[in-house]
């Protein structure tokens, strides 16, 4: 029925109200089969760093509660797996292509390198690629005064490292991993440019957090293998990779144990979902901030709202200080990406969420969002 045992003990009644739409949204995606119960239990525990995944919650509570919630008060029985494909013999064990030099770009680019791959990175300038190049020597510098890395293993992962101007370079690699900035505008002029410049059967794959890959799919050749490989921040720590791949992109099937395989071979964990806004961490996640940003808005204070999620159901952070860290106009921009496709109250953004967008203060990296920092 569940991922794995259920947990020792419940969230709090308090804790439970604020997570009452997640757990049903967890119901909706599984039961949309967006994602297998297993899968969406592992990834709100690696992707959002929960204690305990959804369907793990559910199991934990008796169907009166559940049935106060609003919740089944029988939950729906996990389909059985079904046998899992071998990846092909021409797997993914050769250079990666990324595009963007960014702070997403940098941590794959890292994870890649790693992994013993090479990558090529395609840079719009000497300075972005120079950027690039200096952050991630900085990361291996940390993880060398770690201990995770020795200097001789730090020389090498940069040697892995190369920078071009000129996207036919890629057309080499195994695959190239889109990673620019989030607008669909922007991913697209950057998806079809590139496209234009490789081979028709290497595949192209997004980073994309809020969009699906059938957004992007118009950007590129028909018949090019898409798909998302939705790495989570910062990419060369997190564990998790959502692997998306619309079951009408050639060899579907294939080119999704393939991606699989891939990122287990990163040392990642990939959790495989249908291509719908959000997939399945964000789909969850940026609903449940939602809904604490009313708790706020009802007269609640944002330490008090903050608290009841730490130490009523054991999440590191707070979903205010959580809001904060992602960014307000982040938040905002995932919640309005969701309802443009999806007709709920409760993922416009709320009003409170707007405020602060209006007055600039965006979290963390403005100093002030629903704290002060």
């Amino acid at each position: 029925m569940t991922s794995s045992a259920a947990v020792a003990a419940p969230p709090s009644s308090a804790a439970l109200e604020v997570l009452s739409g997640l757990l049903r949204d967890a119901v909706l995606l599984a039961g949309r089969g967006t994602a297998s119960q297993a899968d969406v239990d592992i990834a709100m525990r690696l992707g959002a760093g929960h204690p305990a995944g959804p369907f793990e919650v559910l199991a934990s509570l008796d169907p009166d509660r559940r049935n106060s919630l609003g919740l089944p008060g029988a939950l729906p029985e996990a389909p059985a797996s079904g046998p899992t494909a071998a990846p092909a013999d021409d797997g993914w064990t050769g250079p990666v292509g990324v595009l963007g030099t960014g702070h997403m770009a940098g941590g794959i680019v890292e994870a890649v390198a790693r992994s013993g791959r090479p990558v090529r990175v395609l840079s719009r300038s000497e300075a972005s690629g120079a950027r690039l190049l200096g952050t991630l020597g900085k990361s291996l510098d940390r993880a060398v005064s770690r201990g995770r890395l020795d200097e001789a293993a730090r020389a090498e992962v940069l040697g892995r490292v190369s920078v071009t101007h000129d996207a036919a370079d890629l057309a080499g690699s195994d695959v190239v991993v889109e990673a620019v900035a989030e607008d669909l505008a922007v991913k697209a002029a950057v998806l079809g440019a590139v496209d234009a410049a490789l081979p028709p059967s290497l595949p192209l794959a997004t980073n994309t957090s809020s969009f699906r890959v059938g957004d992007l799919r118009p950007s590129v050749t028909s018949g090019r293998p898409v798909l998302a490989l939705h790495f989570f921040n910062p990419a060369q720590v997190m564990q998790l990779v959502e692997v998306v791949v619309p079951d009408d992109v050639p060899d579907a099937a294939g080119l999704r144990t393939t991606a699989g395989a891939w990122a287990r071979d990163l040392g990642k964990t990939p959790v495989t979902c249908a291509d719908s806004r959000g997939f399945v961490v964000n789909r969850l996640l940026i609903p449940f901030l939602n809904d604490a940003v009313r708790l706020h808005e009802q007269g609640t204070p944002a330490e008090d709202v903050d608290d009841l999620l730490r130490t009523g159901a054991g999440h590191p952070m707070g979903p205010l200080a959580l809001v904060d860290l992602i960014g307000v106009d982040v938040t905002v921009a995932a919640l309005e990406s969701m309802a443009a496709v999806e007709d709920d109250p409760r993922i416009r953004p709320a009003a409170a969420l707007t405020d602060l967008l209006a007055a600039g203060r965006l979290g963390r990296k403005t100093g002030a969002g629903f704290h002060s920092y």
